[in-house]
């Protein structure tokens, strides 16, 4: 029982939660894309699986539903992408779920200087993407194993950019 308390924290929950509260927001601006432009169109492909689930369904009618999915999961991991560079660095180091749970990053090294801070942010969300493009959903267990393997509660995004997150009230 102590062990489990070493291990789940409040900071590691708010992590969580900060994830979560972005992982809404971004599916509601999915939602919002989808309306205005037809993309991503995940609506399409479960149309298509439900069609290969009524029929005998040749192979092609698989891959082209593997595909369509493929491209559905791009464009909206392109809009995450955009999201999580974009509030954090309009929010100072917090997405939206960050900052509603106090949370900031803050770099490693502590330098100064905008613009290798900003490349930090591209380098660390383009990894977040990169892995969840290649895995395709893994990389979120991943990272909260690998939160929960160190002291500091660095997820492999925030060691690869070089960057912790941190309660606000710790500045």
């Amino acid at each position: 029982m102590e062990n489990r308390q070493k291990i789940i924290t409040s900071f590691r929950l708010k992590r969580i939660g900060a994830f979560v509260i972005d992982a809404i927001i971004v599916s509601i601006i999915l939602s919002i894309v989808y309306r205005i432009t037809g993309l991503p169109n995940f609506p399409g492909v479960l149309a298509n699986m439900i069609e290969i689930q009524k029929e005998t369904a040749s192979q092609d009618a698989a891959v082209k539903v593997m595909a369509l999915f493929n491209e559905a999961f791009l464009q909206s991991l392109i809009i995450y992408f955009c999201y999580d560079v974009l509030t954090t660095l309009l929010l100072r180091g917090s997405t939206i779920g960050k900052k509603i749970f106090r949370l900031k990053l803050k770099r490693i090294n502590n330098k100064k200087g905008i613009l290798p801070y900003v490349l930090l942010v591209i380098v660390r969300s383009f990894f977040k993407f990169l892995t969840m493009f290649i895995f395709q959903g893994l990389p979120f267990f991943l990272s909260v194993i690998s939160m929960f393997a160190n002291k500091k509660s660095l997820a492999v995004h925030d060691r690869i950019g070089r960057f912790v997150v941190i309660n606000k009230n710790e500045i």
